[in-house]
């Protein structure tokens, strides 16, 4: 747990930020640490790549880090899933959601668009 290890506090919000990192790993096809070199995890890699970016919209956010392993998924479930894994990974604890939101907001997705991303 990244969170734990920087700061030697656990509680519901830790796991709420563990989570996080697990959707980011679904999301990335990568580990959580060791793919991105010395010291740097997959939160702080995201950060970066998405904050290089020349154009920022949130598809090509999340086109910057998808795993390319993936070949066809649709783009709003793509973004609804890495806006709760980045809200799970907030820095500030207070500000993640509990995990019951998280909950709510994976069973009620954003409505439903028809663009496929892929071949």
């Amino acid at each position: 747990m990244a969170e734990y290890a920087y700061t030697l506090k656990v509680n519901k919000k830790s796991d709420v930020y563990s989570f996080g990192v697990v959707l980011l790993e679904l999301i990335t096809g990568r580990k959580p640490v060791g793919d991105f070199g010395d010291g740097v995890d997959i939160v702080t890699w995201i950060r970066k790549t998405t904050s290089e970016l020349s154009q920022p919209t949130d598809a090509a956010t999340v086109l910057a880090v998808v795993d390319s392993k993936l070949t066809r998924y649709p783009l709003t479930e793509a973004l609804n899933l890495f806006e709760i894994a980045m809200m799970c990974v907030e820095d500030e604890s207070s500000a993640r959601p509990t995990m019951r939101e998280v909950v709510h907001m994976l069973t009620s997705p954003p409505p439903s668009s028809s663009k496929i991303v892929g071949l």
